[in-house]
């Protein structure tokens, strides 16, 4: 009887700290999410492509509103040299939601505000507002990288 009472008492605790569980590796999944959104918005506003193309999968795939969509970690490095060439953005990211896929997918979804220059053209900064949508791959490292990112304009203050 008391092996009985043992095994119960063991599968209980069990499944009474199992989803506790989940939700620790759900927060710190969520938390390095978030890292990654920050380094991009670092690298992005310091126009380091080198950077923002290591947050990519090898195959990784961008795709900027006018503009050929790049795909692959050295097409979105030159994508972002040339966008870093262009402009200049000073802007700060916002989550809006994450969604876990399962355990290796997820999606962001994010806006962003502040400004954008263009360079050598003498204007001041422009006020500039995103949204943006990541698609997100859990690498064995325990890291977030984007597997895909789409982003458009957004009315300023929404």
């Amino acid at each position: 009887m008391t092996i009985i009472r043992n095994v119960c008492v063991s599968i209980s605790l069990i499944l009474l700290v199992t989803p506790f569980l989940a939700h620790a590796d759900a927060r710190e999944d969520h938390r390095s999410i978030q890292e990654t959104l920050s380094r991009y918005e670092s690298a992005l506003n310091a126009a380091n492509a080198g950077e923002i193309a290591q947050l990519y999968t090898a195959d990784g795939v961008m795709m900027a509103p006018d503009a050929p969509t790049a795909v692959g970690r050295e097409a979105i490095q030159a994508a972002y040299s040339g966008l870093g060439q262009a402009l200049s953005f000073n802007l700060a990211f916002t989550v809006d939601e994450i969604e876990l896929i399962d355990d290796e997918t997820a999606l962001l979804r994010s806006h962003s505000n502040g400004t954008v220059m263009v360079n050598g053209g003498g204007q001041a900064a422009n006020e500039a507002a995103f949204k943006e949508l990541f698609v997100l791959e859990k690498q064995d490292d325990g890291k977030w990288k984007f597997t895909h990112y789409s982003f458009s304009s957004s009315p300023l203050g929404e």
